[in-house]
């Protein structure tokens, strides 16, 4: 069994709360209120440092689930720094941007 450190009900960790039946525990109103969280939302439970966490995590359709793939979101940050850095053209006429396409291929 690890370690456990005793403290203050409240302190700088937050609220005691007790472990029940079934691995269940009630998260305080004011942590609740705090993070914005409300009944049936999802949280990723991990031990970090031998501390539990848990991470709220929001539901995304499976139909926008590319957009958040690693390499979706690195094209993304790739594509902002460019914005950023002012490395973008305005908008071509249609025969422009046809041309611009042959000339890719």
């Amino acid at each position: 069994m690890p370690k456990l450190q005793k403290h203050s009900q409240d302190n700088e960790l937050g609220k005691y709360v007790r472990l029940r039946n079934k691995g269940q525990i009630t998260i305080p109103n004011e942590i609740l209120e705090q993070l914005e969280l409300t009944a049936n939302t999802n949280l990723k439970v991990t031990v970090v440092d031998g501390r539990i966490v848990l991470i709220p995590m929001i539901e995304i359709a499976k139909d926008q689930a590319w957009y958040w793939t690693k390499t979706w979101q690195q094209d993304e940050k790739e594509a902002q720094q460019e914005i950023d850095k002012g490395q973008t053209s305005g908008p071509l006429a249609v025969e422009d941007a046809l041309a611009w396409l042959d000339e890719e291929e």
